[in-house]
């Protein structure tokens, strides 16, 4: 059994357990709320001006959160979740994307996959050191029928790419209340589901590496300096901000 306020707990059963934990109602209703109105309009000024990210007919992605409101500052290094991602992947960590996934009515499964940056290697992969953990807000209550991801239970213990067959074996829908945040192991095969609703679905995706790999987005996309300047030393280590010295000739490590 997990204790949900016991964060060793939290890891173990990320690491050695089901390789995935449902965090309830880290953020407010109110502020998960907030950070979905502030995304479909985000959405929707982005497709008036043909600037928006889609994936098909029903998918789309808005990149550079960071900058488009406090609420997303508050969440990328919310402690509680921190905690949890530092304990796997150690103090020395980097932000390797912060995007919203916007399912829209009929929006099907996206197919089961592995993250970053074990995608974008070859298997077998490495079992240490983990390489990534991955956060998904629930900015709205996910249910049975608006496309909450399916989880395979302690597939990210067998450290390859994801057998189809055996998914859909044993695969579980993670269903939640707004506020919500799942932590997962970056090898535990998942998916979305389809959304059979007649209103789009969000989420926030988080990515979280040791320092040592690159980034899978720009996290300075649609930078705001005034944001960067008065970020916290946390955000400002996430973003890789303070890496660069005007005063000094090679990198500070």
């Amino acid at each position: 059994m997990i204790d949900l306020a016991n964060t060793g707990s939290i890891v173990k059963e990320i690491v050695e357990g089901q390789g995935y934990v449902l965090l309830p109602e880290v953020i407010t209703k109110e502020e998960a709320e907030n950070a979905r109105s502030r995304l479909l309009q985000q959405a929707e000024i982005a497709r008036k001006t043909g600037t928006l990210l889609t994936e098909g007919k029903h998918r789309e992605r808005i990149y550079g959160l960071i900058f488009k409101g406090e609420i997303f500052e508050l969440m990328v290094q919310h402690p509680r979740v921190l905690e949890v991602v530092e304990t796997i992947l150690g103090s020395e960590i980097t932000l390797g994307g912060f995007s919203a996934h916007i399912l829209h009515p009929g929006a099907t499964n996206m197919g089961v996959h592995v993250d970053y940056p074990y995608w974008a290697m070859e298997p077998p992969f490495p079992a240490h050191p983990i390489l990534e953990v991955q956060t998904i807000w629930l900015v709205e209550d996910f249910t049975e029928d608006n496309g909450a991801p399916f989880f395979a239970p302690g597939s990210q213990k067998l450290s390859c790419k994801p057998d189809i067959k055996q998914f859909h074996q044993i695969a579980e829908k993670i269903t939640g209340k707004a506020g919500s945040v799942v932590i997962s192991h970056g090898l535990c095969w998942h998916d979305t589901s389809t959304n059979t609703t007649q209103e789009p679905r969000v989420s926030i995706l988080g990515n979280y590496t040791p320092k040592f790999i690159h980034p899978l987005e720009d996290n300075l996309y649609e930078v705001r300096p005034e944001v960067l300047e008065q970020a916290s030393p946390k955000l400002q280590k996430l973003l890789r901000y303070r890496l660069k010295s005007t005063e000094e000739p090679i990198f500070k490590m």
